[in-house]
């Protein structure tokens, strides 16, 4: 067993206690081993942690055993954190003891909607709810629509339209070219200027193209009646024996030249007359009458006059004296407009 003798002490130490090797001792410190040589320690710090690496209160030594070091990395624990679709999270640094996770939340959560395959367009898909829901709705292109007398119905009802429904516009829609009063497509017609001719009112006992048939007696000793197919106007039984019966409404006769009317062979004179009154009972206060006949066709020329007037037929047996005649009539047999 060694000793070390101190130079100027008294007594040494007993080296045989040393149990240090090399490895233990700091790199570059000198002390003696067992037999009292020199020993050069081998023991380096090597470490290469920094305080962001060690947890937070936690201690450590680095490259220098003489400096105990305080680390500061944050103690996460279990994260935990859900997602929606299209979401991100950044990971906080620090220690994580594995037990934390990140998870999606469900397609359902994140699709609430109404919709149904009724509101989507038929081959478009969408997720509803978390379920994917495939459209529907049929499609329809633009078309055009030329209107006609009926109505016409374009079928959209549920349908996406493409393009726009065009109705065709009706050419020549005027109202100048629409007979007056008729409505065609929202415009009233004012066109006066067509005329069916020869247009008849009465013809052969029947009443044609009149809103008010008949006629009403304003002189004669009876009443004008239809018997037979015939309209008879009776005289009257005073002064020159004549009668006057109207027809019971107006006509525009601006159209037309003539007023015709067939008598049938008799001895009492007809004659076609025109008023804008009601109730004439003379000659006189007409505004236009024709020559007398007895039979065939009495003609009135109206080519000069325009606008409404009443329609007058008469009858009338000339006399002498105070000759008293009962039951004279007029036979009509047909009564018409006519533009020849």
């Amino acid at each position: 067993m060694g000793r070390i003798w101190l130079p100027g002490g008294a007594g040494g130490a007993d080296l045989d206690v040393i149990t240090a090797g090399a490895g233990d001792v700091l790199s570059g410190k000198v002390i003696v081993d067992k037999e009292g040589e020199p020993l050069t320690g081998m023991l380096a710090l090597t470490g290469t942690a920094a305080d962001s690496h060690v947890l937070s209160g936690q201690t450590y030594y680095n490259t220098d055993a003489k400096t105990k070091r305080t680390g500061n990395m944050a103690n996460r624990g279990a994260v935990s954190q859900a997602l929606n679709a299209g979401g991100s999270y950044t990971i906080p640094a620090g220690y994580h003891n594995g037990a934390g996770k990140v998870t999606a939340n469900s397609l359902a959560s994140q699709t609430s909607a109404n919709a149904a395959a009724g509101h989507i367009l038929s081959g478009k898909t969408a997720w509803v709810n978390g379920a994917k829901v495939t459209g529907n709705i049929a499609s329809l292109a633009g078309q055009t629509v030329t209107p006609g007398a009926s109505a016409k119905t374009v079928s959209c009802s549920g349908k996406y339209m493409t393009g726009n429904v065009t109705v065709s516009a009706v050419s020549n829609l005027t109202a100048a070219n629409i007979k007056k009063g008729v409505t065609v497509g929202g415009v009233v017609g004012t066109y006066e200027g067509y005329a069916s001719s020869p247009l008849y009112l009465f013809r052969n006992g029947t009443w044609s193209n009149l809103q008010t048939t008949g006629v009403t007696t304003t002189l004669g000793a009876d009443d004008a009646d239809v018997k037979n197919g015939i309209l008879y106007i009776y005289t009257s039984l005073f002064g020159d024996k004549i009668g006057f019966a109207r027809l019971n409404q107006t006509f525009n006769l601006t159209n037309y030249k003539y007023i015709k009317a067939k008598i049938k062979s008799g001895s009492f004179y007809g004659r076609i007359g025109i008023g804008t009154t009601a109730g004439i009972t003379a000659l006189a206060s007409l505004t236009k009458y024709s020559g007398e006949l007895t039979a065939g066709v009495v003609i009135l020329d109206i080519s000069s006059v325009s606008g409404n007037y009443y329609i007058y037929l008469t009858a009338q047996h000339k006399t002498s004296g105070n000759t008293t005649v009962l039951g004279g009539a007029v036979l009509y047999e047909e009564l018409f407009l006519t533009n020849a």
